[in-house]
């Protein structure tokens, strides 16, 4: 199927007519500016349309698990600078912005003078006028699962801008059927026996979401607050067994998360060759979780409370000496916090988990220095370096002090073999970032899962080399190729956690593995095949991994880390008739495989797709169709549970899970106004 998209995009025709695009001055070689007018034959909504549109980009977006902000950044700057929030996706930030109210975007290639990269060897920048304009726009939605379900959408969007001054303020609230829905069985296999029950679970997803945003001139740049207030509230009901059966087991999960955020950032140039950035933000977050299953006669509870809390501060500077060389430099602070707390009751009687009461304090500092030098035309070099400091105290039922210190260095090199080709190698060191939760018992009533806190693991080390090769067929497609080889130290897994009066599994450090990914991403117009107007548009994910089981000793892949990954989007504009069209597939052939200590699950799932029509009445409305897996989705697990741990080799059970997810449609309209 790759083969077949990729002879489709190098047979287009060069010559086809398209907007013109123009260059930016003195870094026309690694900036090229896409004036508003280049996105008209796709008639964007917002800047989310428009960015979809630029060949050879792939929005990467902003990484809230990541604590501090320099590693947890997207790809798209706004204006020239990287939103305050790293909380905040960077798709829904640009569905914010009208179409109308971007002046241009531009591609930022490594080399441009006085840009902070952030490791990325593209960025997209999002240039919005300045010009005086009120808009507003109100969208409701209704989305109906097969199922019988149905949740109501609605969302409304106000900015006013005059130039350097801006309001932005936003309201949102969705609800949707999650992917864990569905109707199966289980097949449970025990030597020669096996037995067969019903399967049906029911989750439903509620979002609520605040933001607002000023921007205005200050102190010769420009101010930036933001605030934003999130709600996100999951309720999963399963019933295993028939409903009339006494020991049918029904599981009830809620999940509450609750969230509050401000963020200020001031951007100041000086003499058009230097730029002060200064940012910081204050983040408080609080979930709650509760699980109860009963069976028969047998009643299980788990609790769970977290309380977690980020502040950061950070500051950096570029200087483009001249056109081929720059300096940056940056000094980050953060504060984290989390209070954990779980509990387990099994019949009555409290079970002993490790770390179900933590408590974590992490103060954490990077430097970093970095340049841009471009000896020749057609050469880019980028070396870095980053020096991180990290401090946790942990006290609770696990009370400890660590401190950690990691060099970071970077080296990129950037060549552009021609008009149409350009290659990029990467090496550097790259330090993971420890998740709190994983300090904290949870645990899983349904997949019978229960997992101790961990108050020894370290973050993972990495050594990573990429190459990457782009391809561009005229203007308007490319191809990009990338090869990334990982060499992992101190691998994050699970390990073996043993308790005076039980086993429990737990993540952990288990030694050094390698990882190796091909990618592929692909973007082209459809027209000299014969489809005006249409657009294809692929990313595809190869993984392999290597490290040594630490209960069997034998070699295997990471757990949970899926060996392939892919989508496809075809959409096709039609202007004659005010509409456009077209179909996305995704999740294809995806699976993954997690290892316990007594157990291994498979899990694998179909391909999802979703086929979308849209229609714009007048100036103001649009009217957006979707129909999503109509015919549902289906999902297999299956887990090999083991008598005693994995190292006996003895498999006592084998438990198959399969269930289809509803499919679902959805109507939305949008009304909106200004410009």
């Amino acid at each position: 199927m790759y083969a077949c998209l990729l002879a489709a995009c190098a047979s287009v025709h060069p010559a086809i007519a398209l907007p013109a695009i123009a260059q930016s001055g003195d870094d026309a070689r690694s900036r090229t500016v896409y004036a508003a007018d280049y996105f008209d034959d796709v008639a964007p909504a917002n800047a989310y349309d428009m960015v979809l549109r630029l060949p050879g980009f792939t929005i990467v977006e902003s990484d809230a698990d990541v604590r501090g902000y320099a590693g947890a950044a997207g790809n798209v700057l706004f204006d020239g600078a990287r939103p305050t929030s790293k909380r905040e996706d960077t798709s829904a930030l640009l569905k914010r912005i009208p179409a109308r109210a971007v002046a241009r975007i531009e591609l930022i290639h490594a080399g441009a003078p006085g840009i902070d990269m952030g490791g990325y060897a593209v960025l997209a920048n999002v240039v919005r006028r300045d010009d005086a304009s009120t808009e507003w726009a109100v969208e409701a939605g209704l989305s109906a699962a097969t199922g019988g379900t149905r949740e109501p959408l609605a969302k409304f969007e106000y900015g006013r801008r005059r130039g350097d001054t801006a309001l932005d303020l936003s309201l949102k609230s969705a609800s949707e059927v999650d992917d864990d829905t569905g109707r199966g069985s289980i097949v449970t296999r025990e030597g020669a026996d096996a037995s067969r029950q019903s399967l049906d679970t029911r989750a439903i997803e509620r979002n609520r979401e605040a933001t607002a945003g000023w921007r205005q001139a200050f102190a010769s740049g420009r101010l930036s607050l933001t605030g934003a207030l999130r709600g996100e509230r999951v309720r999963t009901s399963t019933r295993i067994g028939a409903s009339d059966v006494d020991d049918a087991e029904h599981i009830d999960e809620q999940e509450r998360y609750r969230e509050a955020e401000v963020g200020m950032r001031f951007v100041r140039q000086f003499r058009g060759r230097t730029t002060l950035e200064a940012m910081a933000s204050v983040q408080r977050g609080q979930l709650d979780e509760l699980e109860h299953s009963i069976e028969g006669d047998d009643d299980e509870r788990f609790a769970g409370e977290t309380d977690s809390g980020e502040s950061i501060a950070r500051i950096g500077l570029t200087h483009a000496r001249s056109d081929a060389l720059s300096f940056n430099a940056a000094l980050e602070g953060a504060y984290n916090s989390l209070d954990g707390g779980s509990q387990l009751r099994e019949n009555g009687v409290d079970v002993l988990l490790p770390g179900s009461d933590v408590r974590i304090r992490e103060r954490r500092s990077e430097a970093s220095l970095g340049a841009t030098w471009s000896p020749a035309d057609r050469w880019t070099i980028e070396p870095g370096l980053r020096i991180e400091r990290s401090d946790i105290s942990q006290s609770g039922d696990s009370p400890r002090q660590r401190g950690f210190t990691y060099a970071k260095p970077r080296l990129a090199l950037r060549w552009n073999a021609g008009d149409a080709d350009e290659w990029r190698f990467a090496l550097s060191r790259e330090v993971g970032q420890l998740d709190f939760k994983d300090f904290v018992a949870s645990a899983s009533l349904d997949g019978g899962v229960v997992s101790a806190g961990n108050a020894e693991l370290e973050p993972d080390k990495t050594w990573r080399s990429t190459l990457s090769w782009e391809h561009r067929f005229g203007e308007d497609a490319a191809l990009t190729l990338g090869l990334t080889h990982d060499r992992v130290e101190d691998v994050v897994d699970r390990v073996l956690v043993v308790t005076d009066d039980d086993v429990f599994d737990a993540p952990g450090n288990i030694g050094s593995g390698r990882r190796d990914t091909l990618s592929l991403d692909l973007a082209a117009p459809l027209d000299a095949w014969g489809i005006p107007g249409g657009r294809i548009r692929t990313t595809a994910l190869w993984r392999t991994s290597r490290v040594t089981d630490p209960v069997t000793g034998r070699s295997r892949g990471i757990s949970g880390e899926k060996p392939f990954e892919g989508e496809i989007e075809f959409s096709q504009e039609l202007p004659a008739l005010r509409a456009s069209w077209g179909l996305l597939v995704e999740h294809i052939a995806e699976r993954e495989t997690k290892y316990r200590h007594d157990r291994v699950t498979r899990e694998s799932e179909g391909a999802g797709w979703t086929l979308f029509a849209e229609r714009r009445i007048g100036e103001h409305w649009r009217l957006r169709a979707e129909a999503t897996d109509l015919f549902g989705r289906d999902f297999t697990e299956r887990r090999e549970n083991y008598d005693g741990t994995r190292a006996d080799g003895a498999i006592e059970q084998i438990e198959i899970r399969r269930r289809r997810t509803p499919g679902v449609v959805s109507l939305t309209i949008r009304r909106s106004v200004g410009g």
